[in-house]
């Protein structure tokens, strides 16, 4: 419960910052082009994702408490550096320094989750981290606009507090005592690493695919919304809840029949369900219509999420928990980041309709590829590190 609470804060902090706040903030504030603040963003998932394998590695090592409650006051740091900021080199720094601070976060949390949980339950319990993840990322940038409108020093103060709340929870937290990979030589450790990330190439197209098809419409989704159905900005932030609110509820639902029919058919059924509906959205005209399919939306990725990551959970060496979870979140990173380009490119490319066409496109291929690929024989033949 602990682990979930501290993933909601720090998701919160992160998305009301990154979404609301450092845009706001750093334009009509501190005067701040966009280019500079577009820098900022960048520069902290790009630390985020960069230092995320080590700090993986630390957390295989060392044991994950003391090395979250030293990146959340580091993100403390930044976020400080960030208010106090009135050129573009301390903003930057600040940005890399809160970046680097939440790199622990995701390792170290599913390592806390997935060590406790038996393969049996493993998606369910993963579920109910996405949650976390969901209701936090999805809340910070909505409920920080309310407080922005009164005072930027009170927005940043209660991010502040938020922050210090995670610390005196982190310190709650039990140190994890099992025994880890310390004891093997560095240069070991590391070849094993290689070798067994090199096993997993029937995967990686998954990992890297599905957050690519979500970054491809990051870009343009609330563009198209203004243009398509001349929807506010506060309209659309509720259409987003209303999209995440039937993932959020089916979350666990969908972890547990993961559980227990197996991973495969639920992914292969949210994948091609979401493929149907992004098909499907750029022909609706109504806004009621786009909500409808939105909700179709969401209710596939509730699929698809807990059956995935269940996936990924029961291939994974326990010693090598946080790193490997750490390594395949950056290619994952790294599809959203690449996602995001070809969305914006397609857009100017060919048309406003393209992306989401695009995206679905992508999301039924990996539908097939998968539908075909043996998932329990891929299970079965790392068993033997779970």
């Amino acid at each position: 419960m602990i682990s979930f609470l501290i993933m909601g804060m720090m998701e919160f902090v992160r998305g009301a910052l990154v979404l609301s706040l450092l845009p706001i903030y750093g334009q009509n504030s501190s005067g701040f082009s966009l280019g500079v603040i577009g820098t900022a963003i960048s520069l902290h998932y790009l630390a985020d994702n960069l230092f995320r394998i080590p700090a993986g590695w630390v957390n295989d090592r060392l044991g994950g408490k003391w090395l979250l409650l030293s990146g959340t006051v580091l993100s403390a740091c930044g976020l400080v550096l960030i208010y106090f900021a009135s050129a573009a080199a301390p903003l930057w720094l600040g940005a890399v320094l809160f970046g680097l601070g939440i790199s622990p976060l995701w390792p170290v949390v599913i390592s806390v989750v997935s060590a406790k949980m038996p393969l049996e339950q493993i998606s369910e319990a993963l579920s109910k981290v996405f949650i976390a993840w969901l209701v936090g990322s999805g809340a910070g940038p909505v409920l920080i606009n309310f407080i922005l409108g009164k005072s930027y020093t009170l927005s940043f103060l209660a991010l502040t507090i938020l922050l210090i709340s995670a610390v005196l929870l982190i310190l709650t937290m039990p140190f994890n005592s099992q025994e880890r990979s310390k004891s093997k030589p560095l240069k070991l450790f590391f070849l094993e690493l290689l070798r067994e990330s090199s096993d997993f190439k029937a995967l990686y197209p998954g990992m890297f695919v599905q957050t690519m098809s979500i970054g491809i419409l990051i870009p343009v989704i609330t563009v198209y919304a203004q243009t398509v159905f001349g929807i506010s900005l506060e309209g659309f932030s509720y259409f987003l809840i209303g999209a995440g609110l039937f993932t959020v509820i089916l979350l666990v639902p969908a972890g547990k029949l993961a559980d227990r029919l197996g991973v495969k058919r639920p992914l292969v059924v949210g994948l091609a369900a979401a493929a149907l509906f992004l098909a499907l959205l750029p022909f609706q005209r109504h806004i009621s219509n786009a909500l409808i399919t939105g909700a179709f939306i969401g209710i596939s990725y509730a699929f698809i999420l807990p059956a995935w990551n269940g996936l990924i959970a029961r291939v994974i060496s326990p010693e090598k928990r946080g790193v490997m979870w750490a390594w395949f979140m950056t290619v994952e990173g790294i599809g959203t980041a690449v996602g995001s380009y070809i969305g914006a490119a397609v857009w100017d490319g060919i048309g406003h309709q393209a992306p989401f066409f695009f995206s679905a496109s992508v999301l039924a291929i990996m539908a097939l590829v998968y539908c075909f690929i043996d998932i329990n024989t891929l299970i079965n033949r790392y068993h033997k590190f779970t």
